[in-house]
């Protein structure tokens, strides 16, 4: 079962994706009523896979990241793994879906 989340017409909704991926025009998706966690059951609504768009699997309520956490990453940014992890965050909105555009605030790079 191949499962994903989608914004749909009506809103959006998690999905099984159904067809054979060799012919992604025949792809469907076909919706789950509530989460797709334990044993589905579907609604009976299916869209087409190119009229909908995929979204990231799930949202995240929080993402928590860690900075710098090994030597080689630390070099690349030209500086040396510090003594302390360098936590931060990151919004639930930074998370997106399979060839989404990713924006970067006008303060970052």
């Amino acid at each position: 079962m191949r499962l994903a989340r989608i914004a749909h017409p009506q809103g959006f909704a998690f999905v099984e994706v159904r067809g054979d991926i060799s012919d992604p025009s025949a792809l469907t998706c076909a919706e789950i009523s509530e989460h797709p966690f334990g044993t589905p059951e579907f609604t009976g609504r299916e869209w087409p896979l190119a009229d909908v768009r995929l979204l990231a699997p799930i949202l995240a309520s929080k993402v928590v990241c860690v900075g710098k956490n090994y030597a080689d990453h630390a070099e690349e940014m030209g500086s040396e793994a510090p003594a302390e992890p360098l936590i931060f965050l990151k919004p639930n909105t930074s998370v997106v879906g399979p060839e989404a555009a990713i924006a970067y605030p006008p303060s970052s790079e």
